[in-house]
């Protein structure tokens, strides 16, 4: 029987690493766990990943991208598209992402992912760089079109705003639950908090942007 290939190494010590720092976090988990499951010598996640804190950020990224795919921020828009189409998909897409598949394991990768925005460890500047500020630049870009000569920090602002109550959803989910049932972000009203985010947004742009005429 033939060794197997270093890709397929590589990809089933990711796999594992989703599964152990899942279940178990990355103060917890350990190499060896992780191998065995993979089915790997213990000095492969060094090779492939260059030890156990690089695989954590590869496993939260794989997380992050295999969710960004499944709810892309351009969908059905390009950058030709009206701004408040893009807009509109771009917070459809963040709250999808949020929503997440159900999965316990990926529910479980999101909030490993969460607490690195409330409580940063030394990995979250990787993590952000690679993949929120791309997406962050995105959103910066459809607001300056929407508030032309507005002064970059007030489009910066605006963005905040938006992505505030998107992830109000996530982070507050309890607290929301306990207000009003109908506050929890779902399948079936994900389209009806998107609507509200974005006239509550358009809103606020509307009156930034005439604000800056006089």
């Amino acid at each position: 029987m033939s060794a197997p290939s270093e890709t397929g190494t590589k990809a089933r010590l990711l796999q594992a690493g989703r599964k152990v720092f899942a279940e178990q976090g990355i103060k917890n988990a350990t190499v060896r766990d992780i191998c065995s499951l993979a089915g790997a010598n213990v000095a492969s996640v060094n090779y492939h990943f260059g030890g156990k804190d690089k695989l954590y950020v590869a496993v939260l990224q794989d997380y992050m991208e295999r969710e960004a795919k499944r709810h892309p921020h351009d969908l059905n828009v390009t950058k030709d598209s009206p701004s408040e189409d893009r807009l509109r998909a771009y917070v459809q897409s963040f709250l999808a992402q949020t929503l997440g598949d159900g999965t316990a394991e990926n529910e479980r990768l999101g909030k490993l992912l969460k607490q690195e925005f409330i409580e940063p460890s030394p990995h979250f500047g990787e993590i952000f760089e690679r993949n929120c500020r791309p997406k962050h630049s995105y959103l910066l870009d459809i607001l300056r079109h929407m508030l032309p000569g507005v002064e970059e920090v007030v489009v910066s602002r605006c963005g905040s705003s938006i992505i505030g109550q998107c992830v109000l959803f996530d982070f507050a989910k309890e607290a929301l639950t306990r207000m009003n049932p109908e506050l929890t972000l779902k399948a079936s009203n994900i389209e009806h908090i998107t609507e509200f985010i974005m006239q509550f947004s358009l809103g606020g742009i509307e009156r930034i942007r005439l604000a800056h005429q006089h």
